[in-house]
């Protein structure tokens, strides 16, 4: 069935004004016409089944149900810090990781990263990758949307990620050392993965993660692409939280 991202404030049963982008999704897009069903979801685990009974234009009035609590994947406990890759391969990589039900997205501009960005350039990529989220998580059925947070240097990266139980770095050097070994019997309640960018993480980023209580891991013998890494390692801790 078809989901629409709303806002929390705006999850109530009764009618709902949908316009704008979201009318040209739900009435141009998908072609609901009215006596179309849907879901509405606000990214914090609530939900609600609708019912179209209008469309004008450049509105169209929903009739709301019971608002539920959605069942919140296992894996929105893990974080994943991204260094910033080239275009397509971010563009690749972020839908894979809500579908996966990472729950928060912290992109990195690492020493190695190719991708650049200050200033307005920065809050404008940002802005394009919410936008990705969003659509993989109305595509995917997510009950919790992903936070994309503002794109950040590994020092802050590495604060913002501090509070996590579990801290892991993905590092070449350490392929020795496999991911599972460093997941406890039981699972921690929040779990925070670095990812490297196209030529990994510099020695001297890998030593100031440790210091941080990051733990170097790997994921076998063979050299991964950064977005095949992050995908991996992500869809590794789904399954070990039971999320898979």
């Amino acid at each position: 069935m078809i989901r629409l991202l709303v806002s929390p404030g705006s999850l109530a049963p009764g009618a709902l004004v949908v316009t704008g982008d979201d009318h040209h999704y739900l009435f141009r897009v998908r072609r609901l016409r009215p006596g179309d069903r849907l879901v509405l979801f606000d990214g914090e685990g609530r939900e609600a089944a609708a019912e179209v009974v209008r469309i004008d234009g450049r509105s169209g009035a929903l009739e709301v149900g019971e608002v539920v609590a959605a069942a919140a994947p296992a894996a929105a406990r893990l974080a994943i810090g991204l260094s910033l890759l080239k275009g397509e391969k971010m563009d690749w990589c972020l839908p894979k990781l809500v579908e996966l039900g990472v729950g928060r997205i912290v992109p990195l501009a690492t020493e190695r990263s190719v991708v650049r960005l200050d200033g307005d350039r920065a809050g404008r990529r940002r802005e394009r990758y919410r936008a990705q989220v969003r659509a993989a998580a109305q595509q995917c059925r997510a009950a919790i949307l992903p936070e994309v947070e503002p794109i950040t240097g590994l020092e802050e990266g590495l604060a913002r990620l501090a509070g996590a139980d579990l801290k892991l770095i993905l590092w070449e050097e350490a392929r020795a050392i496999p991911l599972r070994s460093a997941l406890p019997a039981a699972p921690p309640a929040q779990v925070a993965v670095l990812i490297g960018p196209e030529g990994g993480f510099s020695e001297a980023e890998a030593e100031r993660a440790a210091a941080a209580g990051f733990a170097p891991v790997g994921l076998g013998p063979r050299i991964l692409r950064a977005e095949t890494a992050a995908v991996a390692a992500a869809a590794i801790l789904a399954y070990a939280f039971g999320d898979i």
